[in-house]
């Protein structure tokens, strides 16, 4: 799944926003809460724990966040096999005109039978809103 947004603020401004890794907006709509585990050298997360919950489950999961000047990559390192097989999520900010051009790319396998066009209507869905809060976070913090 790729979705993309353009949004009016400089790439260092969107990739902070991105960053923001405890505020629940930034991740699936059935987010509950995440908490950092571990920060890098710079102070951002390098380890985060969302917990996720939707009609009749809930589980937390572990994503392992990496870092360049222009992209967020997390790389879930799993649930306990409850839900989660496998999920990688990155975010890359390129410069476009006046701002930014954010494009989302997600994989995720599941341990549940889910038909595939149901997972990727909902990852489609939560990537659309993610992506607009960033919009909304990055363009109120100043942008361009």
């Amino acid at each position: 799944m790729k979705e993309s947004i353009s949004i009016a603020a400089p790439v260092s401004t969107v990739v902070g926003v991105v960053s923001d890794l405890e505020n629940p907006d930034r991740w699936a709509n059935e987010a509950k809460a995440a908490e950092v585990q571990a920060h890098d050298a710079d102070g951002r997360p390098s380890s985060i724990k969302v917990t996720l919950g939707a009609v009749g489950f809930r589980t937390t999961a572990t994503y392992e966040v990496a870092y360049t000047d222009s992209s967020v990559t997390l790389t879930c390192s799993g649930d306990g096999g409850r839900l989660i097989r496998s999920s990688v999520i990155t975010y890359e900010a390129a410069e476009s005109g006046e701002g930014t051009e954010l494009t989302m790319t997600s994989t995720m396998e599941v341990t549940v039978p889910v038909p595939e066009w149901g997972l990727e209507r909902a990852m489609t869905r939560s990537a659309r809103k993610n992506l607009e809060s960033v919009r909304k976070d990055a363009e109120g913090a100043g942008g361009s």
